[in-house]
């Protein structure tokens, strides 16, 4: 009996052997998730609002323009039927045939990419490059934020008495409603404002994601910075846009 005792306190038990994960596992999931994130799924979420957006916006408004001539170059431009179609929608004054044949491109290709996503501010694109070029403002830029804030000014804030605001950018300045939103006169007055600030406010060489922690405070705190990738997007397709008619 004191044997099988004594014994059994100086047996050797195995000890088990656990599985230790290495250092730097947990980190290195986290960034092979973050990327297959970026890569695979951040560009059909992105698509999937945006067209969502687009969808709803085309339910709800009633739009003036004819479908079934698309402004898809720029000889189509020159027809006297678009030109009868663009005045009625603020366009009063036709330009001649060489007016048009000189037009800057940006215009052009700016018009064209507003008109395809139903905006009412596609008659003011000349406003856009004009004042972008004033400043020395990237002409892109400022359109591209109306694109991701309001749908290109489909979804704006209303003003006292169900008034328009004009306001396509989520800007909080000067004139505001009751809610905070900024007012302005009309679409030409609200593109020359906001291109103002955002040139002497931002400066003028900053990217979407440098501007996104002050512009979007709650965006630049997500990783998927849906903000600054939204209006980088639209940037990259008005480039597209003008390079198509180059």
């Amino acid at each position: 009996m004191d044997e099988m005792y004594i014994s059994s306190i100086y047996r050797n038990t195995p000890k088990q052997r656990h599985f230790k994960k290495p250092k730097f596992f947990l980190p290195i999931l986290l960034i092979l998730s973050f990327v297959i994130y970026l890569l695979l799924i951040s560009p059909l979420l992105e698509n999937s609002f945006k067209n969502f957006l687009l969808k709803s916006v085309r339910k709800r408004k009633i739009v003036t323009l004819n479908y079934l001539t698309p402004l898809y170059n720029q000889q189509i431009y020159a027809s006297e039927y678009i030109l009868d179609t663009l005045a009625s929608a603020g366009l009063k004054n036709k330009p001649s045939r060489t007016s048009i044949q000189t037009e800057d491109t940006r215009v052009i290709a700016l018009q064209k990419f507003l008109f395809n996503y139903n905006s009412p501010m596609y008659p003011f694109s000349k406003t856009f490059i004009i004042e972008a070029d004033k400043y020395q403002l990237d002409w892109r830029l400022v359109v591209s934020i109306s694109g991701v804030e309001s749908a290109f000014g489909n979804l704006i804030p209303r003003g006292e008495n169900n008034s328009t605001t004009y306001n396509a950018w989520g800007w909080r300045g000067e004139n505001r409603t009751p809610d905070g939103w900024s007012q302005f006169e009309s679409w030409n007055h609200a593109i020359t404002v906001v291109t103002e600030r955002m040139a002497l406010g931002y400066g003028t060489n900053l990217t979407p994601m440098q501007i996104e922690p002050t512009y979007c405070p709650p965006c630049g705190l997500n990783p998927a910075h849906l903000w600054a990738n939204g209006v980088s997007r639209f940037m990259r397709e008005l480039s597209e846009y003008e390079r198509n008619l180059k």
